[in-house]
């Protein structure tokens, strides 16, 4: 954090800069982001101002302030955007101070692809809801999802507005293919999928809500908030799918930010130990080693995470997002 301090003086003198603050666009609600934030304001002054808002829909905010941008930082962006937004000259390429403490099972070669935390993508069930509709609890196997018996029971996000979605979806692509099937078969069972999909949500985040309070007994998200839910005591449960989606996500400092170093700053906190203990405590898991991991998290078995090529995900979003909307006809709600 000395280094840190420093860092912050030498910019603003070399700058002349004087906000005191950093604009973080991120899907991570306030309480986490206050708790995360509050280490590194002590630290260096900078406030950070959190801006919750889904990952697709950031992407579009970004691109849309591209002349004038507004935000200094984004937050949990998952490879394949990170690299389409910096192929669009959204983000800047910047390596930060404590990035060779990431493991080598989270590192990436590319300078604007740094990762910071991750968790898996799950399927999740209100116990009480799945009793009340009749309907067997998953077990994991993504095929499950198709039967009949879930025809409106199931709640996932729209790739369009969310990156926990798009994520989903390259997941279903690539069960496909790495299985020896073609792409038009991952395109079938997305179809089947989408038959039994009562609701796909705007936001990454709220079908863990919609599943908490019982208006849906299954949900497809990430497991970070489905933790927070079970530590607040609602009736969730998780299951870890097989094959299982968890790559890490990272963030970027966003090319032309209003204040620039404050958000290099923040990402150089980002990875040190005190940010990856906070991470921990809000059902994330840390890239270095010795942080805090989620107490009483869920275990990935290592065998079971597919290797989903994000430079497949960013030069096929487009495509992939359109051929979903032919697909499914779904609108985000």
């Amino acid at each position: 954090m000395r280094k840190l301090i420093a860092s912050l003086l030498a910019a603003v003198v070399l700058s002349g800069a004087t906000a005191n603050e950093v604009i973080v666009y991120s899907p991570f609600s306030d309480e986490f982001m206050q708790a995360l934030a509050s280490p590194f304001t002590q630290e260096t002054g900078i406030r950070v101002l959190n801006i919750v808002i889904s990952t697709g829909e950031s992407q579009s905010r970004l691109r849309a302030e591209s002349a004038r941008p507004q935000a200094d930082f984004w937050l949990s962006v998952r490879p394949a955007i990170l690299e389409q937004a910096f192929e669009e000259g959204l983000i800047e390429a910047y390596t930060p101070e404590g990035a060779d403490a990431v493991q080598p099972a989270f590192h990436y070669e590319e300078a604007h692809i740094t990762a910071i935390g991750t968790y898996p993508l799950v399927f999740f069930y209100n116990t009480q809801a799945i009793a009340r509709a009749n309907v067997p609890a998953p077990t994991g196997d993504w095929d499950q999802l198709l039967d009949e018996v879930y025809r409106g029971q199931i709640v996932m996000p729209h790739p369009a507005t969310s990156g926990t979605a798009y994520a989903a979806i390259t997941t279903m692509l690539q069960i496909a293919i790495q299985r020896g099937d073609t792409e038009d078969d991952g395109w079938a069972y997305v179809g089947q999928l989408a038959q039994n999909v009562a609701q796909f949500t705007r936001s990454g985040r709220a079908p863990q809500a919609l599943v908490s309070q019982g208006e849906y007994p299954l949900g497809i998200g990430f497991y970070d908030a489905v933790w927070q839910l079970q530590q607040e005591g609602f009736p969730v449960e998780v299951v870890i799918p097989d094959p299982v989606f968890a790559e890490p996500y990272g963030g970027a400092v966003v090319a032309g930010a209003p204040n620039p170093e404050n958000g290099r700053l923040f990402f150089d906190y980002l990875l040190s130990p005190t940010a990856q203990d906070v991470l921990g405590q809000f059902g994330n898991y840390p890239v270095i080693a010795g942080a805090a991991v989620p107490e009483g998290g869920v275990e990935v078995p290592s065998e079971q995470v597919i290797e989903v090529n994000f430079r497949w995900s960013a030069e096929n979003r487009a495509r992939i997002l359109e051929t979903f909307q032919d697909v499914t006809q779904a609108e985000p709600q």
